[in-house]
């Protein structure tokens, strides 16, 4: 029985082995049409590891243009390479193997592509094979981090003082690069905020441009850093000035003015809610003897700091400020000499004045002597101890306010009558009218007196 199986597996060997090989001929064709040969390109950055055998040489890698990002495709079956991603790819650059004996300043460090996933189903073709470096001195600088803050509190706040901490940030790497530094700073925002705030950032660097910097090779001792910003009140507050000085005689202070008069300020709210104007202090403007309006500009900022408080706008610290001066004008009065109030005079005396109207001379802006009349100024006359007899005297006068200026001294003639001799002097003879101290030529006169009777009583006091 078992010869007979053995025959007859091995009658006709040679069609049998044709057979199987016509088999896996027709296998591989049919497998190769369903699933056939394909390529992908792709390009990744490149990894560079092992900077330390560098550093310790006191040197620091700087790649040379884009040489670190590695080129390469695949081939294999399509159901695998369409299915890889460049995120299935690592590429490394080993720096331990880097050639320092190589000529020229530029050095070569083989690149090694890697794949996660189907390395033994597909072929990675590099086309990227070196990475180009150069080797720099290390170059180590500290930076003072600016802190801002971007975007606008909510309405009625400001933004008051940002800090970041730490503020002092360590940078080395290649000379080229740390060179190119110019500050290094940090943001937060603060759009629609009415409350402190603070967050953990990143420094940024930036170039002169203040374009910013990117680069691997540079290291930084902080990693992140803290950024707060004070959110203040805010308000409008007057300005106003003061001055020094007297214009020109005859000329006058009309006004101050102030150009804008109000700017906007911010504090803490306890500090802010105290300060109701801003005061330029007087020995700023100084308008001694100024015959003319005297302008000047005012840097307002170091009064605002004396005060613990500070613009919203750096840039509106600039107060115009102008001490308008006027000449005044000149205009006479004629006072009736029954308004003189009379101080001193001795009860059994009686005065008389030798003409009914004294001129004033008065000086003052137009528009204030165009307001003063005579029934609102005032005269006295001093006769204390004086018996009868004829004198001159200085009259005081007075004006509503202290805008009126007296021109030149006003004196004036009277004569004091002692009324016990002038009721003897009566008894000899009848006295004229005219003769009688203080009287009138006719009736008529000496009813308009009597009806005077109120002003004449303030004559004496």
């Amino acid at each position: 029985m078992f010869r007979k199986m053995m025959k007859h597996l091995t009658n006709n060997m040679g069609l049998k082995l044709l057979s199987i090989l016509f088999s896996v001929v027709l296998w591989l064709v049919v497998v190769s049409i369903a699933d056939p040969e394909s390529t992908k390109s792709f390009s990744i950055p490149v990894e560079v590891i092992n900077k330390d055998v560098i550093t310790e040489m006191g040197k620091v890698p700087s790649i040379v243009g884009d040489s670190d990002i590695a080129v390469f495709y695949i081939s294999g079956p399509r159901s695998f390479v369409d299915n890889m991603s460049s995120d299935d790819f690592s590429a490394t650059a080993d720096l331990s193997q880097v050639d320092l004996s190589q000529e020229g300043e530029t050095k070569l460090v083989p690149i090694e592509v890697t794949a996660k996933r189907n390395n033994a189903r597909i072929e990675i073709v590099r086309r990227s094979v070196n990475i180009k470096i150069t080797l720099e001195d290390r170059l180590e600088k500290k930076f003072v981090i600016s802190a801002e803050a971007a975007g606008t509190p909510a309405d009625g706040y400001a933004i008051g003082n940002v800090e970041v901490t730490p503020n002092l940030l360590k940078v080395s790497g290649p000379a080229s690069a740390v060179s190119k530094i110019s500050r290094v700073g940090v943001s937060i925002n603060v759009d629609g905020v009415s409350s402190d705030v603070s967050d953990s950032v990143i420094p940024t660097l930036y170039d002169e441009n203040d374009s910013v910097i990117s680069s691997d090779l540079l290291e930084m001792n902080q990693t992140a850093v803290t950024i707060k910003a004070e959110i203040w009140a805010a308000r409008s507050v007057p300005v106003r000035c003061q001055v020094a000085g007297e214009p020109a005689a005859g000329f006058e202070l009309r006004e101050v003015e102030c150009a804008p008069e109000t700017v906007l300020v911010k504090g803490k709210a306890a500090v802010l809610n105290s300060i109701s104007v801003i005061t330029i202090p007087e020995n700023v403007v100084d308008i001694e003897s100024a015959v003319e309006d005297f302008e000047t500009t005012v840097d307002i900022t170091p009064y605002l700091e004396e005060l613990h408080i500070s613009l919203v706008d750096d840039n509106a610290g600039q107060i115009a400020v102008t001490a308008v001066i006027e000449q005044k004008q000149t205009k006479t009065f004629e006072f009736p000499t029954r308004k003189i109030k009379i101080t001193g005079l001795n009860s059994q005396y009686d005065l008389n004045f030798g003409v009914d109207l004294v001129s004033l001379s008065v000086r003052a802006l137009g528009e204030n002597l165009d307001t003063l009349t005579s029934e609102n100024i005032e005269a006295l006359l001093d006769v204390t101890d004086l018996q009868p007899g004829t004198y001159t005297r200085q009259l005081s006068v007075t004006f509503p306010g202290d805008r009126y200026e007296l021109m030149g001294l006003v004196n004036i003639q009277f004569t004091i009558i002692d009324k016990n001799q002038q009721l003897e002097e009566g008894e000899n003879q009848p006295m004229d009218p005219e003769d009688q101290p203080g009287g009138n030529t006719d009736d008529g006169a000496d009813d308009e007196d009597a009806g005077d009777t109120p002003e004449d009583d303030d004559r004496t006091e």
